[in-house]
């Protein structure tokens, strides 16, 4: 897994956490992938697929993996970045649930990012 395969399973496990992924979180990942094409060199059609046969424990693992690779991956702006994009992304569908706060606050921790302040500075 490389560091665009990682973000982008964690735009879309945080899109599904909530049990739906609204048009408007679909966008937001659209354009997390129109924005690196070039470097994009998965199939997101078998992630997508692998990642809805997760439950449970297994989503959460599987975003601390993610997060993991992408932290051993990217700079700390690119780590921010996709914050930002998660924020977008869970706010997408107008309204925020408890699963995905707490989903962003575990990529805060495993990044070693304060999230209250991240989130205080949007």
């Amino acid at each position: 897994m490389d560091k665009f395969q990682a973000a982008f399973e964690i735009l879309l496990i945080l899109s599904d956490i909530d049990g739906n992924i609204d048009p408007r979180e679909i966008e937001v990942i659209n354009y997390f992938i129109e924005s690196n094409i070039g470097s994009i060199e998965f199939d997101t059609e078998k992630v997508i697929k692998n990642l809805s046969k997760l439950t449970g424990e297994g989503i959460i693992e599987e975003l601390s993996h993610a997060a993991t690779v992408f932290k051993n991956q990217s700079s700390a702006q690119d780590r921010i970045t996709i914050l930002e994009f998660s924020i977008e992304l869970i706010s997408a569908d107008d309204k925020i649930t408890d699963e995905e706060v707490a989903l962003l606050y575990a990529l805060g921790e495993v990044w070693n990012i304060d999230m209250e302040e991240f989130i205080q500075d949007l």
